[in-house]
């Protein structure tokens, strides 16, 4: 039979003391190690996520009960305005969405990048400055629009059709996030009649970001 006792005096000194049938022994240890033990000892359960929304690639659950998600955005056009003009069928590149929701699974951050023209995605797939507005970064600006609450997860795959039918305005544009360096009006005034391919060939600027970037980034 054997005891093991933890002490931590006044000084934070942690010494564990083993009693193995009737010898004990003392030894100190450093406060990260106590805190690994403990770590490790933990049993987790799993994380059920229920049904995952229609093209999610990537899903993070944590003991908080909130939850990220990270969607593809199967669309290279819609329907979008910029202060007042509709510029329908409108091209767009490759889109990855990213979502955080709370226990109670309202919208808490939105995430938006541009990636690659490939079907194949991989972790290292490389991503693009997003050219148009409302995007700092990764961080997708929704301004005073109130975004649906998701109680269950397989409802976000309809939130990027909501976000792209929002109005446009010059929040977080900038001209350097485009090759030709175009102010936002001229931008969509050549791209609505163009392919969603000419983005790559004459618009987007590599960010020096990846697709495992973009998932990690809060």
């Amino acid at each position: 039979m054997s005891d093991t006792v933890i002490r931590i005096s006044e000084d934070g000194k942690i010494t564990v003391e083993r009693d193995l049938k009737g010898v004990r022994s003392f030894k100190q240890i450093a406060p990260d190690t106590l805190i690994q033990c403990i770590d490790r000892s933990l049993l987790r359960g799993a994380v059920h996520s229920g049904l995952l929304p229609k093209n999610c690639i990537s899903f993070s659950g944590y003991d908080d009960g909130s939850k990220e998600a990270v969607l593809i955005y199967p669309e290279n056009r819609a329907d979008i305005s910029y202060f007042g003009t509709e510029y329908k069928n409108f091209p767009l590149p490759r889109l990855v969405f990213g979502f955080k929701l709370t226990a109670e699974g309202r919208v808490s951050s939105c995430k938006l990048g541009v990636v690659e023209n490939t079907e194949n995605l991989k972790p290292d797939t490389k991503m693009y400055h997003y050219p148009l507005s409302n995007v700092n970064g990764f961080h997708l600006c929704t301004g005073n629009n109130v975004l649906p609450k998701c109680t269950s997860l397989h409802t976000l795959s309809s939130l990027p059709y909501y976000i792209m039918s929002m109005p446009n305005n010059n929040d977080y544009f900038k001209n350097t996030n485009n090759k030709l360096a175009l102010e936002m009006r001229d931008l969509l005034e050549l791209l609505k009649n163009k392919n969603p391919s000419f983005y790559y060939s004459n618009i987007l600027i590599p960010n020096e970001k990846t697709l495992n970037d973009f998932i990690k980034e809060g």
